[in-house]
Order: structure tokens, then sequence, then C-alpha cells
């Protein structure tokens, strides 16, 4: 009677294992196999760094991204607004200063000068109620010289003579203009300063 009871608990041990299929090792049925609540913890801040880490790099690299665009806005604006003013200005014979607004912001130069065909007109340079800096050809509205985001906030146009009595009286304009750009919270300003000679004549 004994020997049967030592033989039925064996059989009872026996059956409360099984074989793994998976490693060939014995393993207990009630033995648990989920993370405890410690790795739980390590695992949930892990990741929580990795994210963090994922969406600061994507923050750094849209900074970047809009900074590099405004850049290149304001220096392609810069480029063709003065470029095109200096050309202008070089070419007049003076200055019509009944209509421009000089030494203060927000400035209009207003050139006496020729077209292509040697007729006498005039080229006005101004900035708009939006800060875009605007050109007139004989009255007419030529547009803004400058890109859409970008806008000028300061633009002061000084007139200048060199002469005695001994030389000629040379006319310049100086440029005094002022570029912002904003865009995603990011936002740059340049200033710009440019003076060019009237080189025009009007015979």
């Amino acid at each position: 009677m004994k020997q049967l009871t030592i033989n039925k608990m064996q059989d009872i041990r026996i059956f409360a294992k099984r074989k793994s299929s998976v490693n060939g090792q014995w393993s207990n049925v009630n033995g648990s196999s989920g993370f405890t609540l410690v790795e739980m913890i390590i695992y949930i801040a892990f990741f929580a760094m990795l994210s963090v880490l994922a969406i600061n790099a994507t923050i750094m690299v849209m900074k970047s991204f809009y900074t590099l665009r405004i850049n290149q806005s304001i220096s392609q604006s810069a480029t063709t607004a003065l470029e095109r003013m200096s050309r202008e200005i070089r070419n007049a014979y003076n200055i019509d200063t009944a209509n421009s607004t000089l030494g203060t912001s927000p400035g209009r130069l207003t050139l006496m000068t020729k077209d292509d065909l040697g007729a006498l007109t005039t080229v006005e340079f101004y900035n708009t109620a939006g800060n875009q800096v605007n050109m007139k050809v004989g009255g007419v509205d030529q547009g803004s010289l400058m890109t859409k985001t970008v806008t000028a906030t300061n633009l002061v146009f000084h007139s200048m003579n060199n002469g005695t009595a001994t030389t000629t009286n040379s006319k310049a304009v100086k440029i005094e203009m002022t570029l912002t750009d904003n865009r995603s919270g990011i936002s740059k300003t340049v200033k710009y300063y440019d003076t060019i000679v009237l080189r025009g004549s009007m015979h």
C-alpha cells in the first residue's frame, strides 16, 4: 500500500511537467513566462527615451530646412531688388525729389530716365502697405522685386551730391534696406546698404 502511494505521487509529479517544444528542456506547467513589472518599466522608459530622441532629431531637421529656405529667400530678394535699383539709378540722369520720399522709411525714389527708345520717362521704387519693394515704369506698376515671404521692414533712400565750383556736380543715391523672413517660428533679419552714382544724361 505504501509502495502504491509513492508510485502515484511520482506519476503526479511526472504529469505536472511537460517537455518544451522549443529548447527540449523540462519546464513546469505552472511556471510564468511573461515580463516582470521591473522589466516593463525598463522597456517603457527605453522606448520613451527613443521617442524623445526621434522627435528632437525631427525638430532639428525641420529647423535646419526652414533656416536654409529663409536664407535663400532673403538672399534672392536682396539680389533682385538691389541689382534692379542699382541699374535704374545708374542709368538715370536726375532724381525727381518732388515725387520722392527721401531720408525716411517707407521711402520712395522717383528717377528721371529714358526708356529703350530714348524717350524720357520715370522709374519709381517704393514700399507697399505689405512691405514689398515694388517698381513702376512710366507710372505702370511692374510688381514686387521680392519673394512673397520676405518683407522690407525698412527702406530709406538718401540723395547725395558731390561737387565743387571747379568740378562737375554728381548725384548719387544711398540705399538702406532691411529684409525679414519669418516662417514656422523661425525669423531672420538682414540689413543691406548700397550707394550708386547717377551716370545717365538727359541729352
